[in-house]
């Protein structure tokens, strides 16, 4: 009965503190020197996220109060909106702000069909 009563009080604590740590992580930073606009961070994050400049309607408060739900009604890509969500949350938890250059597939293909191209290469050189 003891550990029962124990075990309430426990998570009762812990839901508390996630709440806490919930609504601390949903905080708005200040414009900075680096980033003083919703178009300058935009621009500096890359991969053409500034095209969506106007959508924000140049407001601090809706770069950081919208979720991807928004952003996909508002007619944004789904890799744009992931890669605008993890930049604003790198900015939230104040680590630089960088483009992030999207990876390359090499010449012999990705890495799911690599051992298949390269085989059919050696195949090629062999008959040829």
């Amino acid at each position: 009965m003891n550990s029962i009563r124990s075990s309430r009080r426990l998570f009762s604590c812990c839901s508390t503190v996630l709440r806490a740590n919930k609504a601390a992580a949903r905080t708005i930073p200040s414009p900075s020197e680096q980033v003083p606009t919703v178009e300058a961070f935009l621009g500096k994050i890359g991969r053409k996220c500034d095209e969506h400049s106007d959508l924000f309607e140049n407001k601090w408060e809706n770069l950081f109060s919208w979720d991807t739900r928004i952003l996909k009604e508002k007619g944004v890509g789904p890799q744009q909106r992931k890669y605008i969500m993890s930049q604003v949350e790198r900015l939230r938890k104040k680590e630089p702000i960088r483009e992030i250059k999207e990876g390359k597939k090499s010449f012999l293909g990705g890495e799911r069909d690599r051992k298949e191209n390269v085989a059919k290469m050696r195949a090629e050189q062999r008959n040829a």
